[in-house]
């Protein structure tokens, strides 16, 4: 960890650089002053003690023999019970935290207070809950397997019971945020936003960034959207163009057809796959303080459809989901106007409206 100095076009700040022990990836973050990057930097090598502190304390090896590790558990345990690649690849990446604490650890001796222990040091470095109750899943799970497969006698932590956590919901963005963010985005974003909100994809590599100009058919007003891979049943689903999107897409066209260009979302003529940066850039000029991903665009989709009398099949479908409830249990966020509706529809059963004009009401 250190402190440098830097002067970005006539604007000095203080930069902290830190490197995360969990996945060793460089982190970097600037200050105006320096004592406010010298707090962090206190701050950052207060909670890397305790978190190592924690971490020993969950490594000292009880007494016992048994065949198996963590780290040779979870290799075989991936390699031997998963078939679908994308689910082995993000469970890989969270079992990584898992065997960074307790790979030479022999499975049959990991207890609960290790996985406690586990669960503290996570929050340390901001870890959500949610995120640490995965990780920890993935490891019982190998557990379980081990059990079923002969491999250990029992599970060591079948009565692990880790605090509850539901995942955050973001209410995606309104009418208006959408506009403000479309009014100062890159180009690139601003395309995102656009497709986003009117087609539903996934926004990211797995479809959206995917999508080449041969699979849009602006003849027949189609376009045909790669799905994810965990969508294994279908490579793709047709997916009709708004007839309000029609000429926004012809004008992008011949745009990047004089320019040689195969992606719809593409930067300096390439592809992307990622508009973290970008996107935290159209928030802070459209000056939205609240947090709001790219993802939630897709989200943004749902709940207006439906709110919009769109059946929910078709917008399942539209969406990649094979199970309709999906969109409700996940993608749909009840709006407000769409409560006061609600409450408006129920029946005056109690005749309010006549008693309160005659003066009937109790306390009136």
């Amino acid at each position: 960890m250190g402190i440098q100095f830097h002067q970005f076009r006539k604007k000095k700040q203080w930069v902290v650089t830190w490197r995360n022990p969990w996945t060793g990836k460089k982190h970097t973050q600037s200050f105006a002053d320096e004592a406010a990057a010298m707090a962090f930097e206190a701050a950052q090598a207060e909670i890397a003690a305790r978190e190592r502190a924690l971490l020993r304390k969950a490594r000292k090896q009880t007494a016992g023999r048994s065949r198996i590790n963590v780290k040779d558990l979870l290799d075989s345990y991936f390699r031997l019970a998963h078939t679908n690649p994308l689910t082995i690849r993000q469970a890989r990446y969270h079992a990584g935290q898992i065997i960074y604490a307790f790979g030479h650890r022999l499975a049959s001796q990991i207890s609960r207070q290790d996985m406690l222990n586990f669960s503290e040091a996570q929050q340390l470095r901001g870890i959500a809950q949610i995120t640490v109750n995965r990780r920890v899943s993935i490891l019982r799970a190998a557990l379980n397997w081990a059990v079923r497969n002969g491999l250990l006698p029992a599970n060591p932590l079948h009565d692990l019971r880790l605090p509850r956590a539901r995942a955050q919901r973001i209410a995606p963005p309104t009418a208006k945020e959408a506009r403000a963010i479309l009014e100062v985005a890159a180009p690139h974003v601003q395309r995102v936003v656009i497709l986003g909100l009117c087609a539903g994809p996934r926004i990211g590599p797995s479809e959206l960034f995917r999508l080449e100009w041969r699979d849009v058919d602006l003849g027949t007003a189609m376009l045909r959207m790669p799905s994810a891979r965990k969508n294994h049943l279908e490579d793709g689903r047709d997916i009709p163009i708004r007839s309000d999107l029609l000429r926004i897409l012809q004008a992008w066209q011949r745009h990047d057809a004089a320019l040689g260009i195969r992606h719809v979302i593409s930067w300096g003529g390439r592809p992307v796959r990622s508009i973290c940066r970008a996107w935290h850039t159209a928030l802070e000029r459209a000056n939205i303080k609240r947090r709001i991903r790219p993802y939630d665009l897709r989200h943004a989709f749902a709940t207006y459809a439906l709110a919009g009398s769109a059946d929910i099949g078709s917008v399942a479908s539209l969406m990649g989901h094979v199970d309709a409830s999906m969109i409700l249990n996940t993608y749909q966020h009840v709006q407000d106007n769409q409560k006061r509706a609600a409450v408006e529809a129920a029946p005056d059963i109690l005749g309010l409206a006549g008693a309160a004009r005659a003066k009937r009401l109790p306390g009136m």
